[in-house]
């Protein structure tokens, strides 16, 4: 038996048992087998269950006699592939409340079997375990949450799937940017043990030829580029002069001095023309709270005419329809459904101990019946992927190194049990430095994202401590700094700057002095500039009260449109040459910023033969800084391609942040919009 284990939080003092749930997911051919993290051993009395715990099997039944088991950390979550047909037992918790999986197990084609529940180890009677077994099949897929005993005799192999090493040979969903995803899909081969950068396949293996009609085309990494002499220089976001644009001021909102976006939501309406806001008052945990703004930065908290108070659409602990709020929120405006009804989406958990729940409304003021996501950690969020049409749910887990990301996806918001169809996905890791006064090692708080122009913006929350208890004692907020990562998969992050992109001021009576967090929508496009809202902790209320959750307001962190990274070029001209490309669209616009120089292009077949008339020297030179602005030749009124092309950029004295193709003399990208673009009409770049 040979099995690949991610990890998953233990957040409970009292000891639980074993509990396991399968998904359904693709078949696939049968993978390498590979061990990361377990060891198979004999099931008897006195064998060590965990590797990490001094737990030992107390009882063997005799019809589990001879089986072997997979020893892991307690902590072990599994994701799996049966590789040789054989039989699989699974023990549960005979009664847990929250952790007895009997009914999933039942559904799933698991049958119990005839063996009277038995102590396994210790003496609680939360320690009794139940035994189910199934006859797995060749490629038969499954994964596993919480701590699980798997047990297996004769011949079954069950594995770590692994998607192909060379994504050349993938055969799998094709993205709109021509990446083919594999089979297997989302990959289940991650060790959340390691310390590692994430791997980045698509960058090793990109496809011969890269369509470019979604979007802008961004140079925060490699897969544009076949050749340039450019250097690439990354950006921080500078807070805002007039921060915090929103603090607390009603009475609710005075409790603690809180105004919590974490992780909320921030988004422009189209319809309604109104930046709209929904954050959590008064306290970490406190009422779901609303506000609309005309132009992002002077806010107005409507009366809802709620039976709760003023702005509050639902108090904590308070219940529509079973929708409640609680200290876990994240909310997302959904401008792409045709769904009224189901226009915000919501994911909470009222109380640790709780499931997490997601719900769907048409204002925030009815609810639908909620749907269970399932157990996790304390701080999930999810966000949608319009590129493959699917919703992705950010799970908190802890493991090994500490706070990490589990991930699901799915095409209808509300699944049930989403959560337990989880994947490891990524951690902080060992290029993530850690802060030099708390001197602890960075763990992942949390990670968002959104589709901006052509790719997933996402946003990681690195804790750089100290921990929980000490901030308690010393009542000053935890670090946590907001960093930036790029995908044009969904999944795999490319993270090539370390640095804090909105850091914690660190400095006692700062409004942010620490614990910053993102927001459910991550940034909003303000003309030329991208306006991404945070929230953070100062310690200090108005009053003067001391406290670790206590003090939070809203700023901004404003960074130039598409100004994640730039290719540069001083005095000696320098070039850039893209891969082959595809596009539909007939003119090409670039986001440049080159007043004392200058940026001109040509075209050029994949043979590298210049196609006329679109040579450098008929190019007309742009010499100015602007972050839309369309590049003509002498000659020809449009550069369509009916077939793949290079483009290639000359630059002098200046920054080249992006290019794209349009289809409109307006220059339109057909992108998508992040959090939305304050006065357009949609999310995607019409």
């Amino acid at each position: 038996m040979s099995v690949s284990l991610p990890y998953e939080i233990i957040r409970r003092t009292v000891l639980l048992l074993s509990s396991l749930f399968f998904a359904s997911i693709c078949h696939a051919d049968a993978p390498a087998l590979e061990v990361l993290n377990g060891s198979v051993e004999p099931f008897v009395s006195g064998t060590k269950l965990f590797r990490n715990r001094d737990f030992t099997i107390l009882h063997v039944p005799t019809e589990l006699k001879g089986a072997r088991f997979i020893r892991t950390t307690i902590e072990a979550g599994q994701t799996l592939t049966c590789t040789r047909p054989g039989a699989l037992y699974a023990i549960t918790p005979a009664s847990h409340p929250h952790n007895s999986l009997a009914a999933e197990l039942r559904a799933r084609g698991f049958k119990q079997c005839a063996i009277e529940p038995f102590q396994l180890f210790g003496r609680a009677p939360e320690d009794r375990a139940i035994v189910f077994r199934k006859n797995l099949q060749k490629d038969e897929p499954l994964s596993t949450r919480k701590w699980v005993v798997l047990l297996a005799q004769g011949e079954l192999s069950i594995a770590a799937p692994s998607h192909s090493r060379n994504w050349s040979e993938n055969d799998g969903e094709t993205l709109p940017n021509g990446i083919c995803l594999p089979r297997i899909w989302p990959p289940r081969d991650g060790n959340p043990g390691s310390d590692e950068p994430m791997e980045v396949p698509y960058l090793e293996a990109p496809p011969s030829i890269l369509p470019i009609d979604t979007g802008r085309q961004l140079f925060v990494d490699d897969f544009l580029i076949e050749k340039t002499d450019l250097k690439r220089t990354f950006y921080t976001a500078k807070k805002y002069e007039g921060n915090p644009v929103f603090k607390p001021e009603t009475p609710v909102e005075l409790k603690q001095a809180v105004c919590y976006l974490g992780h909320g939501g921030v988004f422009y309406d189209p319809i309604e023309k109104l930046v709209k806001m929904w954050y959590s008052a008064g306290e970490l945990d406190g009422a779901l709270a609303y506000a609309t703004s005309a132009d992002g930065f002077h806010w107005q908290r409507p009366e809802l005419g709620l039976p709760a108070e003023g702005n509050l659409l639902l108090p904590h602990g308070g219940r529509t329809r079973g929708t409640h709020a609680g200290g876990d929120n994240c909310l997302w405006l959904d401008t792409l459904t045709t769904n009224a009804s189901e226009r915000i989406k919501f994911l909470t958990q009222r109380d640790v101990k709780d499931p997490h729940w997601l719900a769907t409304s048409a204002n925030g003021q009815s609810w639908s019946q909620p749907v269970p996501a399932g157990h996790a950690g304390d701080y999930c969020s999810f966000f949608y992927n319009p590129f493959r049409h699917l919703w992705v749910y950010s799970v908190k887990r802890g493991g090994p190194r500490g706070r990490s990301r589990y991930y699901a996806e799915s095409s209808s918001f509300l699944s049930s049990n989403a959560f337990d169809r989880a994947v490891y996905w990524c951690n902080a890791d060992r290029l993530d430095e850690p802060d030099p006064v708390a001197g602890c090692a960075p763990q992942l708080y949390s990670l968002n994202a959104v589709a901006y122009e052509s790719l997933m913006l996402g946003i990681f929350y690195v804790h750089l401590g100290p921990p929980n208890q000490i901030c308690s004692k010393e009542k000053v907020p935890k670090i946590t700094e907001l960093k930036l990562g790029f995908s044009r998969d969904g999944f795999h992050w490319q993270r090539p700057d370390r640095r804090a992109f909105i850091p914690a001021s660190r400095k006692a009576g700062t409004w942010d002095r620490a614990y910053l967090h993102s927001t459910g929508g991550v940034c909003l496009i303000d003309g030329d500039r991208l306006l991404f809202p945070y929230c953070a902790f100062s310690g200090v209320t108005p009053d003067g009260r001391r406290g670790m959750y206590m003090g939070a307001s809203v700023g901004y962190g404003i960074l130039r449109r598409d100004g994640f990274a730039s290719m540069d070029a001083l005095a000696i001209e320098g070039t850039l040459t893209t891969r082959p490309l595809s596009f539909t669209g007939k003119y090409l616009f670039v986001n440049a910023d080159c007043p004392q120089g200058e940026l001109r292009a040509e075209i050029l077949d994949t043979d590298g033969n210049v196609i006329r008339p679109y040579t450098r020297e008929n190019c007309m030179p742009f010499t100015d800084d602007k972050t839309c602005y369309r590049l003509t030749w002498t000659g020809a009124d449009a550069c369509s391609a009916d077939k793949p092309v290079h483009f290639r950029f000359y630059l002098r004295n200046g920054n080249l942040y992006s290019f794209w193709i349009s289809s409109s003399l307006s220059g339109a990208s057909r992108g998508y919009l992040a959090a939305g673009s304050l006065g357009q009409k949609g999310i995607i770049d019409k």
